[in-house]
């Protein structure tokens, strides 16, 4: 099979723009449809499920979409928790509804899982350094958001951590591509993995009520207490992952996520299930899909499949990128204050309504930067006057 996918596409960012403005489209001798309004998030209202690393606050920002979670419930590792406890890089599950700008919603759900907590073993440096967490395969890059760690370079064996991540190997070799990684002290332990046979979880026997009903070859996280002997997890929650359960959200979709096998020329797997490319758009146009890719596929489901309606590969530029809107606390120096949970260095950034002078703890901002392994390096910044 080819390591490339290359579904039909006649349309670019700049056309998808104008033509979800005005709601009118035409190709000609592509498979996309010709009326923007029935592709989902192109306007109107309806019910969406957005899936993938947070960018940003203010609202939070998944995909590309800022979602208004005021009334949002929220939990994180099946514990209920508030928005404030979100940051940067988590992976989120948004449940809620467009409104008629395709970069606005309401949340009414926000589902939040870490891919393994626990000590740090089998550390191995290099371009991406890898290591262990829990039994879980994790790999880091400029692209992942930490706390209590200055980068990757700084991940060492013993460490007691949570990572958040998408999948990005298939099944025979499941590993995973961290969005996020944070020191902790919290000694439950989080695990991702397939079920085995003999009802076991990453080289951990799975005990408790809640095991009873797991099935060999499941892709689970679970959470709960490790035995005083190391051998055996007590499991406290857990979280069956893949197509069955994502399946349950109706109306649009949209998914981040990492190409861990292309399985015809128009179908490939991403996330644990299939997706079909036949009708998508793909952005930029002419993109070479491979193993590998980190995308936004935005579709729905369609016999088991999510059908794609637009295919965007995610550039260095975006990926890096964050921003967030919030009350500074604490503030040490403008190269180093807090918003959000996210640390910041302001000292290059362009600022408007204010001056750098006028930072100090309790101050609302919103800014963007660019992320940089424990920092946020901040470009702009905006001192929010209240009305």
């Amino acid at each position: 099979m080819s390591d490339y996918l290359q579904p039909d596409s006649c349309l670019t960012r700049r056309h998808w723009l104008m033509l979800a403005a005005s709601a009118v489209s035409g190709c000609g001798g592509g498979s996309v449809s010709t009326t923007a309004s029935l592709l989902p998030g192109t306007g109107g209202t309806g019910v969406i499920y957005s899936q993938g690393s947070i960018s940003g606050f203010g609202s939070v920002i998944v995909n590309g979409i800022k979602f208004d979670d005021t009334v949002a419930t929220v939990h994180i590792d099946g514990i209920p928790l508030r928005s404030a406890d979100l940051r940067l890089g988590m992976v989120a599950g948004v449940q809620g509804e467009r409104g008629a700008n395709p970069a606005l919603g309401t949340a009414s759900h926000i589902e939040v899982w870490s891919i393994a907590q626990g000590l740090v073993t089998n550390v191995e440096r290099g371009v991406a350094p890898e290591f262990t967490v829990a039994g879980v395969k994790v790999q880091a890059d400029a692209n992942t958001v930490f706390d209590g760690l200055a980068n990757a370079s700084a991940v060492a064996t013993g460490q007691r951590v949570a990572v958040w991540g998408l999948q990005a190997g298939a099944d025979d070799s499941l590993r995973w591509h961290a969005t996020r990684m944070e020191v902790v002290t919290d000694t439950a332990l989080v695990s991702t993995g397939m079920v085995t046979a003999t009802g076991g979880l990453n080289g951990l026997m799975l005990t408790g009520p809640a095991a009873v009903n797991l099935s060999m070859g499941q892709l689970v996280r679970v959470r709960g207490a490790l035995s005083v002997a190391g051998t055996s997890l007590a499991i406290e929650r857990v979280d069956v992952q893949g197509p069955a359960l994502a399946m349950q959200s109706k109306g649009e979709v949209k998914i981040e996520g990492l190409v861990t096998a292309l399985t015809s020329n128009t179908r490939f797997t991403m996330a644990g299930f299939q997706v079909d490319v036949s009708q998508a758009m793909l952005v930029p146009v002419g993109v070479q899909i491979a193993v590998g890719s980190r995308l936004e596929v935005q579709g729905s489901w369609l016999a088991g499949v999510l059908t794609a309606t637009r295919v965007e590969l995610e550039d260095e530029q975006s990926l890096q990128t964050a921003e967030l809107k919030g009350m500074i606390n604490p503030f040490i120096n403008v190269a180093d204050f807090v918003v959000r949970g996210q640390r910041c260095d302001a000292r290059q950034a362009l600022v408007s309504h204010g001056s750098l002078a006028d930072l100090r703890s309790g101050v609302m901002v919103k800014l963007k930067g660019t992320k940089a392994g424990n920092v946020l390096l901040v470009t702009e910044l905006e001192i929010v006057v209240a009305d």
